[in-house]
């Protein structure tokens, strides 16, 4: 019989080794859920079912239907004229209350959603982006990584983030969130190579004797060697192919001359694409956020030339591959969702010439226990196939996406509501009063005409048409209800102001203060996920940039360490200063109150100067700016070679009011203490020593208007 104490010691001792076979690896293939582990090939099966369950479960459907339907105004039996219309080929249905009444569409959430567009997209173009270092170790690198952040996202990544961002912000206010993917993008092409028998007289020229390269010229003026010569140029240029070469050799013999194709990269850049939710880019419905999901979807929609493309850029499986494009036009019940403006039959959604393809990226452990991210592109019409699967390259080690949610009313990624979901009673409330207020008018217009139950049916009314009646009085018109238009008019103002406070839109209905603090939060909840998107791309940008490239688009010579970790990338934007009002008095205090009591010189003014370009138009900023130590130095060697100028008998160059005299007046001791010869001359050369002192005395007297201003302002001497 075991005691108490020898039962405890087994059952510890068989945790331990449970424990430890999981840390070696041996238990992963016995995991419960199969998106934790790979092995030698992916489980497109259970990748299929899990793209399901995240697809359809808990009612996506319907709630995108209700959600596309409130913002674009669509309902069963709308007619183009905004009215009401019997059914004509069901006459159970009769309109009502009437044919003809008011049918009219009410886009508050279209109105509202764009709004919050045109504020995440001018937050977005007038924020401030910038690389710091996260340790005294990069500071010096820090200037280098900023440019070359400035570079990728202002100039390679200009075009598609003029389009993503504003995609990405439609799709977030109106599904409640929205996500984009973050990727390195190499495409190869083709240009025409020029090759002349002169190059190649001067390549065999500088071969060692007795080499095949040297021989090269004699193979190509014998025509029986044209194998052997094309096998050359096939070892020179991998991708050319042997009949092409064949008929270079020909034409360099004949022609002296041959022209062929040569692959070329034509892109290669960072890339951030806006998608969709629940359609482009799906997870778990248990996520609570993207970089600790399960597995995260990513779909296309391809033609053929595309999936063949891939075949050849991607290295997908070629048999795999053509057994999709036969799947033309089939897709799966969970990717029926439309996304389109338009009428309820969408006869614009017309995808038979498109092939689904699905990316699934998994963060999970192979069968040595080593986590990873992985990658698999499948289709699910194909079935327990697949095209590619890989371990992510990515230096972040992270899933390539950055997710948005309009709200964080609970840990679950998708409890999170879009504007209509959260105003869609609002808009049917003004609806029923637009309706109302323009069925009314048609009553108060032209009322119901009482008649004699003879005389009914043979009526005509309008202007001056002559009415026989058989005695005064028996045709009348019916008195509408007694209502005012007011109170609907009443009423939408109300459901209006409710609308504005709410989501803190600018009217005279909505208090400042409640503005600028709704509108900050939705600016800081919306640049925070840019921020992580950019450290993504930044990591990129580091990885694929070789170190001569990044010196050739930033101009320095410091190299950057690819460890994104040394680096922290923000993004900030204040919402009052898209007031240019309350921009130019701030900037007018800072430049009158501020700057004058700054004698410790403990401002950047540097800095200020950028802040203040970008705060008034931020493209001026980018084309007017300089980094600070670059304008330090154009400073000094201005005001070097106006010193040398002097030396030589020119006239000084007097400013009438500088505001870097300080600056100019330090330098110009530097200049001068440094050069024994300026010092000799100045005691020789009495035209340098009266051309240097005015101006020295010039700069000191613009330095002694600024401390005569604030003087002046304050009442004492500073």
């Amino acid at each position: 019989m075991l005691t108490l104490e020898e039962v405890g010691l087994i059952v510890a001792t068989a945790v331990v080794d449970t424990k430890i076979k999981i840390m070696q690896g041996d238990s992963y293939k016995q995991s419960a859920d199969e998106m934790a582990t790979v092995g030698e090939e992916p489980n497109v099966n259970a990748l299929t079912e899990e793209l399901r369950r995240a697809a359809t479960d808990n009612g996506i459907s319907n709630r995108i239907e209700r959600i596309e339907n409130t913002r674009f105004c669509r309902w069963p039996g709308q007619t183009p004229d905004g009215k009401k219309n019997n059914d004509a080929g069901n006459a159970n249905k009769p309109a009502f209350p009437w044919d003809g009444a008011s049918d009219t569409r009410i886009p508050l959430a279209d109105e509202v959603v764009n709004g919050l567009v045109d504020l995440c997209s001018t937050a977005f173009w007038r924020s401030m982006l910038r690389v710091v270092p996260s340790n005294v170790s990069t500071v010096e690198q820090a200037a280098t990584a900023h440019n070359l952040m400035d570079w990728a996202v202002n100039s390679k990544m200009y075009s598609d983030l003029t389009r993503e961002v504003e995609l990405l912000s439609q799709y977030l206010w109106t599904y409640g969130w929205a996500g984009v993917h973050i990727s390195w993008q190499q495409e190869m092409g083709q240009k025409e190579q020029q090759l002349t028998m002169e190059q190649v007289m001067g390549l065999a020229a500088q071969s060692p004797e007795g080499s095949v390269l040297a021989d090269f010229p004699n193979l190509i003026a014998n025509p029986e060697a044209d194998d052997q010569s094309a096998e050359l140029m096939m070892a020179a240029f991998p991708n050319l192919k042997k009949r092409r070469a064949v008929k270079a050799i020909r034409e360099l013999r004949d022609e002296g001359v041959c022209g062929f194709p040569v692959p070329v990269m034509t892109q290669n850049k960072p890339m951030i694409t806006a998608l969709a939710p629940w359609d482009e880019i799906i997870c778990p419905p248990e996520t609570t956020d993207i970089q600790s999901a399960r597995v995260v979807f990513r779909r296309y929609y391809m033609t053929e030339i595309e999936v063949m493309q891939k075949v050849k850029t991607d290295e997908w499986d070629e048999e795999w591959a053509k057994e999709a494009v036969n799947t033309m036009g089939r897709f799966s019940n969970f990717a029926d969702y439309t996304y389109l403006v338009g009428l309820p039959n969408n006869s614009f959604d017309d995808r038979e010439n498109l092939i689904e393809i699905v990316y699934a990226y998994q963060k999970a452990v192979d069968t040595d226990g080593i986590p990873g991210v992985y990658y698999t592109v499948f289709s699910p019409q194909v079935g327990n196939k697949w095209g590619y699967f890989e371990l992510l390259d990515y230096a972040h080690g992270q899933y390539p996406f950055v997710c948005w949610r309009s709200e964080l009313i609970h840990r679950k990624m998708t409890e999170s509501r879009g504007v209509p979901e959260v105003c869609s009673t609002w808009q049917q409330e003004i609806k029923a009063q637009r309706d109302s207020v323009f069925d009314y008018t048609s009553l108060a217009t032209l009322p119901p005409i009482e008649v004699p139950k003879t005389r009914g049916g043979n009526l005509k009314i309008g202007p001056a048409i002559q009415i026989p009646v058989l005695r005064r009085g028996e045709i009348g018109f019916m008195q509408p209800p007694a209502r005012e238009p007011n109170v609907a008019f009443t009423l939408i103002n109300e459901v209006m102001a409710q609308t504005d406070r709410y989501f803190g839109r600018p009217t005279e209905k909505v208090p400042p203060a409640v503005t600028q603090m709704r509108q900050q939060r939705t600016i800081n909840n919306w640049l925070h996920g840019w921020t992580e998107a950019f450290r993504q791309v930044f990591s990129l940008t580091l990885q694929y940039m070789g170190p001569q490239e990044v010196q050739r688009i930033t101009g320095s010579q410091i190299t950057v360490n690819e460890d994104v970790q040394d680096f922290d990338v923000t993004l900030k934007f204040d919402v009052r200063e898209m007031s240019s009002d309350l921009v130019s008095e701030k900037l007018k205090a800072i430049s009158t109150l501020i700057l004058p009591l700054d004698t410790a010189g403990v401002i950047d003014r540097a800095k200020l100067i950028s802040v203040a370009l970008r705060a008034i138009d931020p493209m001026l900023a980018t084309e007017l700016v300089m980094p600070a130590g670059p304008a330090s130095q154009k400073m000094f060697e201005d005001t070097n070679n106006e010193i040398a100028l002097m030396s030589l008998g020119n006239p000084p160059k007097l400013r009438e009011t500088d505001p870097t005299a300080a600056m100019r007046l330090q330098f110009s001791q530097q200049v001068l203490q440094s050069n024994p010869k300026y010092q000799q001359q100045v005691q020789q050369d009495p035209l340098f020593q009266a051309n240097l002192q005015k101006y020295l005395e010039n700069l000191q007297f613009s330095v002694q208007q600024q401390q005569n201003a604030v003087t002046g302002r304050l009442g004492v001497q500073q």
